[in-house]
């Protein structure tokens, strides 16, 4: 498997992994031959990168949630979305079920991925997609920080709800119509509804309600940074995790609160698994496997003298990802 962006230079490649519609029906099978009209349209939809099988046997994909479970979850916050759309009020039960959901089923490994393989068919969809997968990220977030359940869920609901008020109006304006949505439902934990209202702030004041460091609720920073990082994955462009992470700690002095983007930085892997690298020796080869809280330093296979060889980064200190290969 090797991850790469979606562009013209992938016709006659294999696709790795395949691609559904939220509705659950196959989009685009497993080992399916990649055409110049199919890279298009799924670029059009919003798919900017893929798996392609290589044959390298050596590098196989863990999702951090299952895809048939993902799919359901997806379908399930579209309805609630739905419903809120059309009642303007939001069943804290329905979101907390979703929630729980994602808690029980959540892949924590450091060899686990969010795969970029749901095709959205509206805005809402859309919304419901990137939605769930900053709750994801919010969650591996919380774990690293070892939260408990109760607040792992106040932190989730949050996350999961943090673009509600884009259903009505857009622009920074939806954070208060989602704030005041959530406020309006006496269930909702102010810890949750406040990730809502402080979507924006920054560490250093300049954000749009001007608080400032310690004033911003801790959860809002987990789910701030979150979005962030997944608004960048999202760009129409397509960026790999590595960009992503780079933008964000470009980002980190003035904007995120020093643990938490550590904690963030230590559970998004910056060269996931299948990505293809140039180290600093000059070898070219493959990230196969992670090393627990060092993003920054996987397990590289490379082919050396005729031979597969395998650099752990963790234990040779000496050589670094120079350059991902695309």
């Amino acid at each position: 498997m090797k991850l790469v962006i979606l562009n013209g230079k992938l016709v006659g490649e294999k696709l790795g992994s395949s691609i559904y519609t939220e509705d659950g029906v196959m989009f685009l099978r497993k080992e399916s031959i990649l055409t110049e009209s199919i890279i298009k349209r799924l670029n059009k939809i919003g798919i900017n990168s893929v798996y392609i099988d290589d044959g390298n046997s050596e590098v196989t994909l863990q999702e951090v949630l299952p895809t048939t479970i993902r799919l359901a979850l997806v379908k399930s916050l579209k309805s609630v979305f739905d419903e809120t759309k059309s009642s303007k009020g939001i069943s804290y039960s329905k979101v907390e079920d979703i929630v729980k959901q994602l808690i029980e089923n959540i892949n924590l490994s450091e060899n686990a991925v969010i795969i970029n393989n749901l095709v959205p068919k509206d805005d809402i969809s859309r919304l419901a997609v990137h939605s769930l997968d900053v709750t994801l990220l919010s969650l591996m977030v919380g774990s690293k920080r070892k939260y408990n359940e109760k607040k792992l869920i106040n932190l989730a609901i949050g996350a999961l709800l943090h673009d509600v008020g884009k259903l009505f109006v857009q622009g920074q304006k939806h954070i208060e119509m989602g704030y005041k949505l959530l406020k309006g439902n006496t269930l909702f934990s102010p810890l949750s509804y406040m990730c809502v209202y402080e979507l924006y702030e920054k560490k250093d004041g300049t954000g749009p309600l001007g608080m400032s460091g310690d004033k911003i609720f801790e959860l809002s920073k987990i789910v701030s940074i979150c979005n962030r990082y997944m608004n960048y994955l999202g760009d129409e462009k397509g960026i790999l995790p590595h960009e992503a992470v780079e933008k964000i700690g470009a980002e980190a002095i003035a904007s995120y609160d020093e643990d938490v983007y550590r904690d963030f930085v230590n559970s998004v892997y910056c060269y996931p698994n299948g990505l293809a690298v140039k180290l600093n020796n000059g070898l070219e080869g493959v990230v196969i496997a992670q090393n627990k809280d060092a993003s920054t330093r996987p397990i590289v296979q490379v082919r050396e003298d005729g031979k597969y060889n395998f650099y752990n980064l963790l234990q040779n200190l000496t050589l670094f990802i120079e350059e991902v290969i695309l």
